[in-house]
């Protein structure tokens, strides 16, 4: 990891100003920092070209995160608050099985006292995107605001190595498999819960 003059004197002053950035390798890409307003990140490893990172607000119960030692896989949740309606449909339906395998990326960007960031965000940890959970809980006073939150559980590589994943002859799972492949397009026309008797022939 590599700083910048700009940054080693600012982690040399009397007040460090750093926030969390978080990278969702799906198409398009989603990139968020902990914090509020756009920021554009200057190029790093992840993004050659830059990238305008979004303020997303709380990110609530940001993971510690550790080297794997001994073959033990690392497993970490993000949680996010405050989300509003349209992503929670988003992580409700189909849409949200599209994250399965991305790559996420957590960091962390260096500022100055103006919270202006100094260089490129500082990617620490890299993981890969397992499956979404949400979570409304009900508002009994009509006047309490609804608190939305979206948690995503990552793994490493070699998570759950020992269990092989369940798959299914269904054309969602064909598609992520063999994009394109039409093999199992009529999988949902076969009958469900049906058992075909041998048919009995009269004696000769």
């Amino acid at each position: 990891m590599i700083f910048n003059d700009d940054e080693i004197a600012a982690l040399k002053g009397d007040v460090q100003n750093i926030a969390a950035f978080f990278r969702l390798d799906t198409d398009p890409v989603i990139r968020l920092w902990l914090g509020f307003g756009n920021i554009v990140a200057s190029a790093n490893v992840l993004d050659p070209d830059g990238a305008t990172y979004v303020g997303f607000g709380e990110i609530k119960d940001l993971p510690e995160f550790s080297q794997m030692i001994n073959g033990a896989a690392e497993r970490v949740d993000f949680t996010l608050s405050g989300v509003s309606g349209e992503v929670m449909q988003i992580a409700a339906n189909n849409d949200a099985d599209s994250i399965k395998g991305k790559r996420v990326s957590v960091g962390v960007g260096i500022f100055g006292a103006d919270w202006q960031l100094l260089g490129a965000p500082h990617w620490l940890a890299n993981y890969r995107a397992d499956f979404l959970s949400i979570d409304q809980p009900p508002v009994t006073d009509p006047a309490s605001p609804i608190v939305r939150t979206i948690t995503l559980s990552c793994g490493t590589l070699l998570t759950s190595r020992r269990r092989p994943s369940f798959s299914y002859f269904s054309d969602q799972d064909q598609q992520a498999r063999f994009p394109g492949d039409t093999f199992c397009n009529l999988a949902p026309r076969y009958a469900t819960n049906f058992n075909k008797k041998w048919p009995k022939f009269p004696p000769p």
